[in-house]
């Protein structure tokens, strides 16, 4: 048994089949097939169930692919030692970042993370909730930046800022006129959502109290994971969506009024850093938290007056 053999099984588990994970560890895809069935041998029991598709652990495999995640992340460890070592913040780090707030964030902090660590190097990308603790748990992620407050074991969250929801209202509604949306006079008509399964949807859920999951009674139903498009349909067509604070910046100025805020108790969600209690990269995590505290509103770094959303969501 050796360390490559053990990669090549967490490639194999990550991409469900042989043929992409050789592509992925650039070996042919007999190599990986040969490697993995040495593995079989030397342990007396299969790894993988080769009948699934995609492919699948065996009960035997699970327990053994949960060992060798460890034991490569305690590799990974030692081989960032030389850089901890040293005073300068360098490597190589990779994030993941929800949907719903990468467009609006990162090009807040990017260029001054640039400019401070010109040495780190940083990968992004955009996920949901539930596949970022479960690659942060892997290994194949270094930490996540989301909404919480969730519920998840072997992982930490850090609290980072918190967001204002905000209604974004068509001129053709009735409420454009008024300086707040008012909650209890919106149906179930009005509004273009998310795809459920979204953490910030389910915000939205418990914001409106209205079942989303039933059939519009409109002639389009749009269903979408992104918020822009929402907002398209919105400025074109009719209706109201709901927006984070983030997404209200950079709106012109001739769609300002199309925003509003919600009357009653402001509903808020808390954004915060998820990690694995000890991580061989936390001065590179420290230096992306501190940078992207510095590069928000300072109003967004203190809870407002209002209510945290739960995001209802259980890993």
């Amino acid at each position: 048994m050796n360390f490559s053999q053990l990669e090549y099984l967490k490639a194999l588990v990550q991409h469900g089949n042989f043929s992409l994970a050789a592509e992925k560890l650039k070996i042919t895809q007999p190599a990986l097939s040969l490697q993995i069935a040495k593995l079989e041998e030397e342990l007396e029991f299969t790894l993988i169930d080769r009948r699934k598709r995609p492919l699948q652990l065996t009960p035997e495999g699970e327990v053994f692919y949960e060992k060798s995640v460890e034991i490569l992340k305690l590799v990974n460890e030692l081989k960032q030692v030389s850089f901890e070592m040293g005073d300068e913040v360098k490597g190589y780090l990779k994030v993941g970042i929800i949907p719903t707030l990468a467009p609006y964030l990162v090009h807040l902090f990017i260029n001054k993370l640039n400019s401070d660590f010109p040495q780190l190097k940083i990968e992004i990308t955009e996920q949901k909730t539930e596949e970022i603790i479960r690659q942060i748990k892997m290994g194949t992620l270094d930490c996540g930046i989301l909404s919480t407050p969730v519920v998840a074991v072997g992982v930490i969250f850090e609290r980072l800022f918190f967001e204002r929801f905000f209604a974004y209202v068509s001129e053709k509604h009735p409420q454009f006129r008024k300086e707040k949306l008012d909650m209890d006079k919106i149906t179930q008509e009005d509004i273009w959502y998310l795809e459920e399964g979204n953490c910030f949807q389910n915000q939205v859920n418990s914001i409106c109290k209205i079942n989303l999951q039933k059939e519009k009674s409109q002639n389009l139903i749009y269903r979408s994971n992104s918020i822009e498009s929402l907002r398209r349909i919105v400025e074109n067509q009719h209706g109201i969506t709901f927006i984070p604070e983030l997404a209200t910046i950079n709106i012109s100025s001739e769609l300002e009024e199309l925003v509003k805020p919600i009357s009653g108790q402001t509903p808020v969600r808390e954004i915060s850093l998820v990690t694995t209690r000890s991580n061989p990269k936390d001065r590179q995590i420290t230096a992306l938290k501190e940078t992207i505290i510095q590069s928000i509103p300072k109003r967004m770094r203190q809870k407002p007056k209002g209510s945290v959303i739960d995001t209802n969501i259980k890993v």
